[in-house]
């Protein structure tokens, strides 16, 4: 199996819409975003973890911590901000194989699920993007408009569409369908597709949903869909954040102190 040269790039930014502030939210004594980086530096198949943001309060909490920061300039869209970092690494670092998105409002990613991402692309080099997504079992998750869910071909793993609407269809009122999975916001580019992918420019499925990934779709390319079994969180809102707490707190990485803590 090929090693690649991978970078994880986790991208924050203060003024998001639904919650500002959100990257220093503290969650048991450490900041959201320094959750998520490192416990993605855990991941000993990446070879390296770099947190953008525009903004210098987060960029000096995460120094505080030890990682690694690149400020970068305001953007609306998340891959356009791990474009532009990606650009400054590369031209001190040199290029990578793969770049990894793993979007900062998830303080409770495994390292795990980044060691399954890059191992897909390792056993299949042709492979241009892909991302997780896991089995989303709540009535509420599913019609929650905050959460992603995502079909996918059952032959080869091809994403199918993205919404926030609940898909599949709901024909039982009031029944989970058999299979639905909730994107985990991890999503892997090789280089080259990542820069094509922003040049191709905003398509009319991705503006509807306020999904860009539709956009690989709507490009005639694949991305491939990998179902972790791991069971993770995002954090979209203040109840978000106090539900993630409660789970922090018996969390194994965090209570193993495999990172912070002292």
């Amino acid at each position: 199996m090929t090693t690649l040269r991978t970078i994880a790039i986790v991208p924050a930014r203060m003024n998001s819409g639904r919650f500002p502030g959100k990257p220093l939210k503290a969650i048991d004594g450490m900041s959201m975003i320094g959750h998520c980086a490192l416990r993605t530096r855990l991941c000993r198949t990446l070879t390296k973890v770099v947190v953008a943001t525009p903004n210098e309060e987060v960029a000096a909490d995460i120094r505080a911590l030890g990682g690694e920061v690149v400020v970068t300039p305001e953007f609306d869209m998340c891959n356009d901000r791990i474009a532009w970092a990606y650009e400054k690494i590369a031209e001190t670092d040199g290029p990578y194989d793969l770049v990894i998105n793993v979007q900062g409002d998830q303080p409770l990613v495994h390292p795990a699920m980044l060691d399954q991402i890059i191992a897909a692309h390792a056993a299949e080099p042709a492979l241009e993007s892909s991302t997780l997504v896991e089995p989303l079992t709540l009535i509420e998750e599913f019609h929650d408009l905050n959460r992603v869910k995502v079909l996918f071909r059952d032959s080869d793993g091809g994403l199918i569409y993205m919404s926030r609407a609940p898909i599949p269809s709901p024909k039982k009122h009031g029944v989970l369908p058999e299979r639905v999975y909730k994107h985990t916001a991890i999503i892997a580019f090789k280089p080259d597709f990542l820069k094509e992918f922003l040049e191709f420019g905003m398509t009319y499925n991705e503006e509807v949903e306020g999904i860009d990934y539709n956009r690989v779709i709507e490009m005639g390319r694949t991305m491939k869909v990998l179902v972790t079994p791991i069971v993770s969180d995002t954090v979209d809102n203040a109840e978000d954040l106090a539900r993630v707490t409660k789970t922090m707190a018996t969390d194994p990485l965090w209570n193993a102190k495999a990172y912070g803590r002292g």
